[in-house]
Formats: C-alpha cells, structure tokens, sequence
C-alpha cells in the first residue's frame, strides 16, 4: 500500500527497525560474513572482484601472482564463461584463460572469501600490475542499523528515489513496483535491489548475526569504480556515493523524488560511511561511444522515430523536414556528441576516408 505524502518519517520506520536501532552497539569489528557481532559504524570492503587483461599474457600473469604470494597455483583444464583453463591459488584466487581464443584475454576472479583472504591493497596491485579493466565490483558495508525487512517495506511502499523503474509488466495494485526479490531462509533474510543483470544492483541481508549492504556493480560502473580507489579514494567514501546515486529511502514531500527528503536513518547510514560528511560522487555517465548511443536510440528511441517516419512521410516536403529536424539536433548538441560524431568519423575515414567527415557539419551547425 503506498504511503500519502505528509506521513511523519516515524512512521516510516518498521517496528523491526526500531527495535534494531535500539539495540546496544558492540565495538567488535566485523570483518567476515561467518557470525560477526554487530558494531557501531559500517566497516566497509571489497567483497568480489572480476577483471579482465588484453596487455599481458596468460603465463605472464600467473608468473607474476606466483612470484608475488610465493607460490604456484593448481592449474585445471576446466573453466567457466567460456575459458577452458582454470589457475587457482591458496586463498581462492583464480585467473582463467581460453588459447583458442586469445581476443577474450586472461580473466582475474576473486570471490569474496578470497577478497578477506587477500585484501584490497594487495588485489588492487595485482589489479593495476596486470593493466586489468574491471568487470563485476562488490562493495560491502558491515554492521548496518537497519535491517532488510526494514528496506523491503520503505521499497515496496515506493518510499525510495532510485534509479530502477517500475516493472512494466507488473500486476495492479504493484504498478509502481520496482524490481526487487526477497529471499527467507533460517539462518536470516535477504532482499534484492534492481536487477543483477543492470550495471548496478544492491542487496542487503542479515545472515548469522549482523546485516551487510552491498553493491554490486558492473561494466564500466565496475571498472569506474575500481580506477577510483586505486586511484586513493576511500572505500567507505565510494561505497557511499555508489549507494547514493543508486538508492535514497526518502519521505514523499515532494512531487519529484530527486527533491525528497531522505529519511535520518538513511542520512545517517551515508554519512557514517564518509566521515568527511561529502559523499564523493562518481560520475553517473560513461564515456560516449557511438555504438552506446547506437543501442540508445535501438532501445528507447526507435518507438518514436518510427511514429515520426509514419506521420512525417506523408508530406511532400519530408526531405526537408528530415533535414531541418537534423540541422536543429545539430545545434543542440553537446561536447559529449561532438565526441561521438567525432569518434565515429574517425571509424569511418579509417575504412573510406572519403565516405564521411563529421567536422563540416559541426562547423556549419
């Protein structure tokens, strides 16, 4: 049942919340997934990592992992996601490779006992030695004071501003149902965020004795991510502007959810994850290439154009009307399409260097 705009934010908080938030605090820092106690701020860290390198070679790799965790690993002539060979260390760290196909270059895969087991730094050096590009990134927050009961209630009663759309096929009354999956089990409860087949999904969960938050991004959210905090951004900081950007528990005093007001136990939960007090924001958008753009307008704007084709083609002036609808566009773009016009004129004079140049139309725009 949605909630009206105007509800006091205490009554946002289910009984279950309340009752966590009261709870004494413990000053034991959790640092695994296998019956921690609680503590009194989130402890954050990297809970999965996968990368991919089309720089260094596969022996390369596993000559310097070796060298560097002093010793080999038990090799395997199985793999997954299409690599046919499997290297594993003590510890849980794995590198797979394909010799038949050398385009898919050498995968890095550390799940998230291996993440404990090794550690971000020593990861992120392995990371960066090896010119990887990463492709799946889990952050993790520990020793959270809500719990996911609490975050499927505010979800489902559509008391969150997120980037996740309601589902188009959902039943009434769950129209304005994003997607989300909750899962019980008796050793504790867990609720999904998103979809995990997006760049950014989040699921919190509460198994044997504390509740963790956790992102999980992908593509090049993941590999943004990564250059981040190799490049020395804090973990607990980029954590925060990752949940941040992907979801805001918010009360509905605004007809526009971006303008809402996040609710405390929300505020609260970022801001014990940047002591600074500023969320360092990555940025939302990745670079623009034209096949990017080209999926866009495949997926999003293909409906329109084509009621634009259907109404438009009728007239006698339509070749005009197409190239005024191109001059406008070209005045309204922005340095991110110049750069992609660009790009995909730099395709194209690598094929036919007669068969398009982008500049002159910029020029005249």
């Amino acid at each position: 049942m949605s909630m009206s705009v105007g509800v006091p934010v205490s009554a946002t908080l289910p009984e279950e919340q309340r009752q966590v938030e009261s709870q004494p605090r413990s000053q034991s820092t959790p640092t695994t997934n296998r019956g921690v106690i609680d503590t009194k701020s989130p402890t954050t860290s990297l809970h999965w990592l996968t990368a991919t390198t089309q720089h260094v070679d596969t022996m390369t790799c596993v000559g310097f992992i070796s060298d560097l965790l002093g010793y080999g690993p038990e090799v395997r002539s199985t793999g997954q996601n299409g690599y046919t060979a499997t290297f594993k260390w003590f510890g849980g760290l794995r590198l797979f490779d394909n010799e038949q196909r050398p385009e898919m270059g050498v995968m890095l895969l550390a799940d998230g006992g291996t993440c404990e087991h090794h550690g971000f730094d020593q990861l992120a050096y392995i990371y960066q030695a090896l010119q990887m590009t990463a492709t799946r990134v889990d952050l993790a927050a520990d020793g959270c004071r809500f719990t996911p009961s609490a975050l499927r209630r505010l979800w489902l009663a559509d008391r969150v501003s997120t980037v996740c759309r309601p589902m188009k096929d959902a039943l009434v009354p769950r129209q304005h149902h994003r997607t989300c999956d909750w899962r019980s089990s008796p050793t504790g409860d867990t609720f999904y965020m998103g979809s995990r087949q997006s760049t950014q999904s989040a699921r919190c969960y509460n198994s044997r004795g504390f509740t963790r938050f956790e992102m999980e991004l992908k593509q090049e959210r993941a590999a943004q991510t990564m250059t981040a905090l190799c490049e020395g951004s804090p973990l607990s900081s980029t954590l925060g502007a990752a949940i941040a950007q992907f979801a805001n528990f918010v009360d509905l005093d605004d007809i526009n959810r971006s303008r809402c007001t996040v609710l405390p136990f929300w505020k609260k939960f970022l801001a014990a994850l940047d002591n600074s007090g500023a969320i360092t924001r990555l940025d939302p958008r990745p670079d623009p290439t034209p096949e990017r753009l080209i999926q866009y307008i495949e997926h999003q704007v293909a409906p329109s154009l084509a009621a634009y084709e259907i109404i438009m083609g009728k007239r006698d002036n339509y070749d005009d009307v197409r190239r005024d609808l191109r001059r406008k566009g070209l005045e309204r773009c922005t340095p991110r399409h110049h750069a992609m016009i660009k790009q995909f004129g730099g395709w194209l004079a690598s094929v036919n260097p007669e068969l398009y140049n982008p500049l002159p139309e910029l020029h005249r725009a």
